[in-house]
């Protein structure tokens, strides 16, 4: 179908968002199917991302993306905004007009604002960020990144020297490399070629995540709760995507024997899915009659307190419209999954087992641009939550 007409959409990634990380993508192979997708709805998509600050406050992060969204409208057409995770949160204090942003940027083009959406965004908080707020969650946040910025700066050659020897070491167990994993993408595409530029980038990368810790306190239930009542949205269109992932079991970290990664990083992925489960179903009660009824249809169940991402509880997840429940892990929905084609290659971060693949990723991805599309031809007002 050839394009009529012309959209802007922003991407905003989220907390440790980055946009790119030495040959890593954060939003892994999402453009180009979010422009082949919206193609199909006569539309053709002029597709940015805004750098974030990782680690950051709300209100830091929000500025840049009002930075950003005051360059995109220099472009015709309506303005879409995605954020992931944090970055949901970030969209919808950067567009709410009464908001006090550290920046001397001033966006006029409210009227040209269609639709907000949010993938696997923590709207009521996170309990994960409580437990990283403690004084105990908080020095191990700090330490790991500081300790790795300290190896990148001082090892240098015996850094190098100790990667290198590290993959070889790894790649006996797979001499034929049957099997191309996520250690294989962390190092083919961020520390094989460990540059002086490069290494900058991450020291400062990770620096910023050791100093910069106000965003863990924001991400709170009780901090989410003040954002969403202070936030006076503009009249506009939004829409949340919802991910789902399967509980750990010990079962799962026995088939995955022969990884390495998994063996070392399950258990890190079974502590944050015990923490960000909500204890009760109060969450409930804030949604409407509309959003549980496709929450609880994506799901072919009733949505519980306990559903999460890994990260993010799934009844937090929701925010306007749901457009589509992923069986996913907190990474898998921005293409994080493991999948290699020929534009991307995504890392799956967090081996959740979700079985999440490019078909689920792209029926998500198409959920979305329908959603664009459907707003940018509303009139006015927006589709109903």
């Amino acid at each position: 179908m050839s394009s009529s007409r012309s959209v802007n959409v922003l991407l905003v990634p989220g907390f440790f968002g980055f946009g790119r990380l030495g040959d890593i993508d954060y939003f892994a192979g999402v453009r180009p199917l979010l422009e082949r997708a919206l193609l199909q709805h006569g539309i053709e998509a002029r597709v940015a991302e805004v750098v974030t600050p990782p680690t950051a406050s709300i209100r830091q992060r929000a500025a840049r993306v009002l930075e950003a969204l005051s360059d995109v409208a220099r472009h015709p057409g309506d303005i879409h905004v995605v954020g992931h995770s944090t970055g949901g949160l970030d969209a919808r204090l950067a567009i709410a007009p009464t908001a006090s942003l550290p920046t001397a940027v001033q966006f006029q083009d409210y009227a040209r604002l269609r639709s907000v959406v949010s993938i696997a965004c923590p709207h009521y908080g996170t309990n994960v960020s409580t437990y990283f707020t403690r004084p105990l969650g908080r020095a191990l946040f700090r330490m790991g990144a500081r300790y790795l910025a300290f190896m990148l700066e001082r090892g240098r050659l015996p850094l190098k020297l100790l990667l290198r020897l590290g993959y070889f070491a790894l790649r006996l167990t797979d001499p034929r490399r049957r099997r191309h994993g996520t250690f294989d993408q962390l190092y083919e595409g961020l520390l094989n070629d460990l540059s002086d530029q490069r290494r900058v980038e991450l020291c400062q990368f990770l620096r910023q995540i050791a100093d910069e810790q106000a965003l863990l306190f924001q991400l709170t239930p009780a901090g989410c709760d003040l954002l969403n009542a202070c936030t006076l949205e503009p009249p506009l269109a939004h829409g949340s995507v919802v991910a789902v992932a399967a509980p750990p079991r010990f079962k799962s970290l026995l088939r995955a024997v022969v990884s390495l990664y998994v063996q070392l990083i399950y258990p890190l992925y079974w502590l944050l899915y015990r923490l960000s489960r909500e204890k009760d179903e109060a969450l409930r009660a804030q949604l409407s009659a509309a959003q549980l009824a496709a929450l609880d249809a994506g799901l072919g169940r009733r949505a519980v307190g306990g559903d999460s991402d890994g990260i993010v509880a799934a009844l937090s997840q929701v925010w306007g419209r749901v457009l589509h429940v992923a069986r996913a892990d907190h990474l898998d929905v921005v293409g994080q999954y493991g999948a290699r084609g020929e534009q991307t290659w995504g890392g799956d971060w967090i081996p959740s087992g979700s079985g999440f693949d490019a078909a689920q990723f792209e029926a998500l991805w198409f959920a979305v641009a329908a959603f664009i599309a459907e707003s940018s031809n509303a009139p006015s007002s927006p589709p109903p939550a």
